[in-house]
């Protein structure tokens, strides 16, 4: 099936992102490089402390040995769910920069980052999920809401990589 998805894929994108490293998505990687597909591999972050160091190890292990690997994203809107503190998802991003081939971020909605400059400190680039529907911004709106979401963040965190990481 993962098969089958990526090369459905293949021809309209050049990357793709997961949200965990265990339970089949360590499988991705290595299916997505057959169709030259890079990855931001994800580790799926939430209160159990087991289950999160496992995550990260694998996606640590996948980005060490799968070369399309571009990034590791720790957690996806940890922050937002209440999974975790700030201090918290600072330390296992810290934890998963130390072994790192590769950069390391974590994906929350636009306004943890301009909340939390402290978190943009942490990462290598901030992957920002900008969310139009949800904030009920109607559809001819949406790209103009985004494009001054993006340059908001920008004078937030000057110098610092902003990838529009989810959009919708």
């Amino acid at each position: 099936q993962i098969r089958a998805d990526l090369k459905a894929i293949a021809p309209y994108s050049k990357a793709i992102r997961t949200y965990s490293s265990t339970a089949g998505a360590e499988l991705v990687p290595p299916i997505a490089a057959e169709f030259g597909l890079r990855v931001s591999v994800g580790a799926w972050i939430s209160r159990d402390q087991a289950r999160n160091e496992r995550e990260i190890r694998a996606a640590i292990d996948l980005a060490r040995h799968n070369s399309n690997v571009d990034a590791i994203v720790v957690g996806n809107e940890t922050i937002y769910r209440g999974e975790l503190t700030i201090p918290q998802l600072i330390a296992l991003i810290k934890q998963t920069k130390q072994s790192s081939p590769v950069p390391v971020t974590t994906g929350e909605i636009g306004s943890v980052w301009l909340d939390h400059p402290e978190l943009a400190s942490a990462v290598d680039f901030v992957a920002a999920h900008v969310l139009p529907y949800w904030n009920g911004i109607a559809a001819p709106q949406a790209t103009d809401y985004t494009l001054d979401f993006y340059d908001k963040l920008r004078q937030a965190l000057p110098g610092k990589r902003i990838v529009i990481a989810e959009f919708g």
